[in-house]
């Protein structure tokens, strides 16, 4: 074969093989392609479910937080539009959130340029869930220490309120701070010259609130009907004006009362609304509660005696088609110059009282997630001694 023939022979073979060769190709490619292992699917974990009773514990104490920074522009996110609170003095009434934050940076700007500081610690919020965990109640003992001047004072607010889920947040809609009056001071001949009249709520009923209108008027004038819709889930808690009057646990409420139902009655003990009242219930119609004004009466005809007028937050539940009392929290508004730090007596009952409930709250069963067993009601909370401070 001469080199011309074999040029032509190679050239055509070269001409015959390219398209074998590319095909070729075309196949190994796809067989690694399609023999590849594919990527292994990316985890995603699933968020952790948020406890209820911890998320109304948070939005607490972002209160508290925003407080202790006079920052109460952030209660416009913790507070719904229409929120009802009872703040320490006279006037302290605010039926709405934007005059509830305007008033508390008229309070919180002198405090922060005077140079004193304001610390709130010690929280140990009890919460009750409705069913379906979309309402709440809650109330709170913590210690508040004010420093001025490198000097420390100590006061203990007690604490009640109401919240609701508004999305996928919580918001307050009704919270009562107060702190107690001594017995002394009550029993002044000037008592009611020194201890003003507080300021009234709004006169105002929410939709389908009737009933609580009704139950309100009924439990405020009998203390047997107190008794009788006095709920024994957890998280029931009455609290008085009084550093000794706080009870814990709506068994033990009517255990100590109902014996005394008649020497009450023959007191000549009689309270009575004094003004509007405002009453309102959660989207979930489960919870809601009331406000008002109180006048409290001892005694009859010429020798009966008039108290110092005082403000309640009375919080409900339904149980059974039957609306019940959980928890109900009376003050009286005290001037800031006739407010007195904790003496040590008082802060010592303090602290044995945060003993017992810690105590209590560890041998206590944690209620299903969604607030109710099967059959709708809640499991029974193992009663104690009463909580006072």
């Amino acid at each position: 074969m001469t080199a011309a023939r074999l040029w032509r022979f190679a050239s055509g073979a070269e001409c015959a093989i390219l398209p074998f060769v590319r095909w070729l190709s075309f196949v190994l490619l796809f067989l690694v392609v399609s023999c590849a292992k594919p990527p292994p699917p990316r985890k995603v974990t699933a968020p952790k479910p948020v406890d209820p009773q911890d998320a109304v514990k948070k939005l607490l104490g972002k209160v508290y937080k925003a407080v202790q920074a006079g920052e109460v522009d952030q209660f416009e996110e913790l507070f719904t539009a229409d929120a009802m609170v009872f703040g320490l003095g006279p006037s302290d009434t605010y039926n709405f959130r934007d005059t509830l934050i305007q008033r508390a940076r008229q309070e919180l700007l002198p405090l922060g340029l005077g140079g004193s500081t304001l610390d709130i610690s010690d929280s140990r919020a009890t919460v009750g869930l409705a069913a379906g965990d979309d309402s709440a109640w809650l109330y709170d003992l913590p210690r508040v220490t004010v420093t001025h001047k490198g000097e420390d004072s100590t006061w203990l607010p007690r604490i009640t309120g109401h919240a609701v889920k508004d999305g996928d947040r919580w918001r307050l809609d009704a919270l009562h701070v107060s702190l107690a009056v001594s017995d002394e001071l009550l029993a002044k001949p000037d008592a009611n010259r020194l201890l003003l009249p507080p300021a009234a709520v709004a006169d105002e009923r929410g939709a389908d609130a009737d009933q609580l209108v009704g139950l309100t008027r009924r439990l405020v004038e009998d203390m047997a009907v107190k008794v009788d819709r006095a709920s024994e889930r957890p998280g029931f808690v009455l609290v008085g004006t009084s550093p000794v009057e706080l009870f814990e646990g709506g068994k033990t409420f009517k255990e100590l009362v109902k014996p005394q139902l008649a020497a009450i009655k023959k007191g000549g003990y009689s309270w009575k609304l004094d003004g509007p009242i405002r009453v309102r219930l959660a989207p979930n119609h489960r919870t809601g509660w009331a406000a008002g004004v109180l006048v409290m009466r001892v005694g009859t005809g010429k020798k009966v005696q008039v108290m110092p007028p005082f403000r309640a937050l009375w919080i409900f539940v339904e149980e059974g088609g039957v609306w019940n009392l959980v928890s109900e929290h009376q003050s009286l508004a005290v001037k800031q110059d006739l407010r007195e730090p904790a003496d040590p007596a008082q802060l010592k009952a303090w602290k044995d009282m945060r003993e017992v409930a810690a105590r209590r709250a560890a041998a206590e069963p944690k209620p299903p997630a969604n607030g109710a067993d099967d059959a709708g009601a809640l499991p029974s909370k193992p009663e104690g001694d009463i909580g006072v401070w």
